[in-house]
C-alpha cells in the first residue's frame, strides 16, 4: 500500500461514523480531576494536519495542545506523534490514540497506540484489525474502540490498556438488520458506554453496560446523531446531529428530562469534548468560511463562544488533558 494510500485509509478509520452516512465533505473523552490551582488546569489535545516543511510530500496527522493559559499550540509531550483521535488518562500522563509512531515511511494510521508523558509511542498489542475512535476509561484501566469488519460494519471492542484480553460487545438490537456502531464514550462512572448505532446512514445515541448489556436509546431523530460525549456529572451528554453533508451541528440533550439545547452554528461543527469542570465544550467547526475546521470553546448554555485556532490547518477529536 503506498503512503498516499495509507494516509486516505486513516482518514476513512478515524472519520468512520462520517463515512456511513456517505459524508463526502469532510472515544472518548474521559473526565479529569479538577485542579486547586486558580490558573486553568486543562489544555487541549487535538489532531492537527500536517504538511512536510520541504514541500509536496503527503499530509499527515499531529497530536498537538493548545494551551488555554498562553494560547500557544505545541506537540503532545514535546514530541514529533503522528496520529489523531487521542483519548486522555484522568491525570493527564497517558493518551491514547490511532496512528503510527514517527515513522516517514508506514503511516498506516489503523492501529492503537499509547504514548506516556517522557516515553517513547507503543502500539497496543490488539488483533489485527483497524481500530479507530479509541475512548479511554475513566481508571485509565481500560478502552473502547470501534473495529470495523469485511463488510466495513463497525463494531465495539474492549480491552485493557495494555491491549489484552479483547472483547467485542454482542449487541443483538434487530436481528436480521445490518447495524454499525462508532465513537464509544465511557461515562465519568466508567459504568457505561455511550454510542453511535443504527443500519448505515441512520445512526442514533444509545447507553449500555460496559459488558454490552441494558442498552438504552437515547435519541431518536430523524437525523442520525453521533460523536456523543458525556458532561462531568453524567447528567447531560453533547452530540452532534447530521443534517446534510454540508450542515452538522453542535447540540446538548439532558438524560434526565430529555431537553435539547440546539447549537445553530454555519456550516459543520463535530467533534464535542466537555471540559472537566462542565464549564465549556470544546469542538471543532469551520463556521466561519465553510474551510478548514477549527478549535473553538462554548459554555453549555450557548454563550462565551470562542475561537481558538485560526490558521490553514484542520482541527479534529479535541480531548482535554490536564497540564
Amino acid at each position: 500500500m503506498t503512503v498516499t494510500h495509507r494516509f486516505r485509509a486513516h482518514l476513512l478509520a478515524v472519520g468512520f461514523a462520517a463515512a456511513m452516512l456517505n459524508i463526502t465533505a469532510c472515544n472518548y473523552d474521559t473526565p479529569i480531576e479538577p485542579s486547586p490551582d486558580d490558573a486553568p488546569a486543562w489544555d487541549l489535545l487535538f489532531e492537527s494536519t500536517h504538511t512536510p516543511a520541504t514541500g509536496g510530500g503527503v499530509p499527515s496527522l499531529r497530536l498537538m495542545v493548545y494551551h488555554t493559559d498562553s494560547g500557544t499550540v505545541a506537540p503532545l509531550f514535546g514530541r514529533d506523534i503522528a496520529g489523531g483521535s487521542p483519548s486522555v488518562s484522568a491525570d493527564g500522563q497517558r493518551v491514547v490514540y490511532v496512528g503510527e509512531s514517527n515513522s516517514t515511511v508506514d503511516y498506516d494510521f489503523q492501529d492503537l497506540w499509547v504514548v506516556m508523558r517522557g516515553a517513547a509511542p507503543r502500539r497496543l498489542a490488539l488483533s489485527d484489525g483497524s481500530e479507530h475512535a479509541p475512548s479511554m476509561s475513566p481508571n485509565g484501566a481500560l478502552i473502547a474502540y470501534a473495529r470495523p469488519n469485511a463488510m466495513m460494519l463497525s463494531h465495539i471492542y474492549v480491552a485493557d490498556i495494555e491491549g489484552r484480553a479483547e472483547s467485542p460487545l454482542s449487541l443483538a438490537m434487530a436481528p436480521g438488520l445490518q447495524y454499525t456502531f462508532a465513537t464509544p464514550a465511557w461515562s465519568p462512572d466508567g459504568t457505561r458506554l455511550l454510542f453511535a448505532g443504527g443500519a448505515p446512514g441512520m445512526l442514533h445515541l444509545y447507553t449500555m453496560r460496559v459488558d454490552g448489556t441494558q442498552v438504552q436509546q437515547i435519541t431518536n431523530a430523524t437525523y442520525s446523531d453521533f460523536d456523543g460525549t458525556w458532561s462531568p456529572d453524567g447528567q447531560t451528554i453533547a452530540f452532534v446531529r447530521y443534517i446534510s453533508p454540508n450542515h452538522q451541528i453542535l447540540m446538548t440533550r439532558n438524560l434526565v428530562t430529555g431537553a435539547e439545547r440546539t447549537f445553530e452554528y454555519a456550516n459543520r461543527s463535530r467533534h464535542p469534548a466537555w471540559s472537566p469542570d462542565g464549564t465549556r465544550i470544546a469542538f471543532v467547526s469551520n463556521m466561519s468560511d465553510n474551510a478548514d475546521l477549527e478549535l473553538y470553546t462554548v459554555k453549555p448554555d450557548g454563550s462565551a463562544l470562542t475561537r481558538l485556532t485560526n490558521d490553514n490547518l484542520t482541527q479534529q477529536h479535541p480531548s482535554w488533558i490536564r497540564r
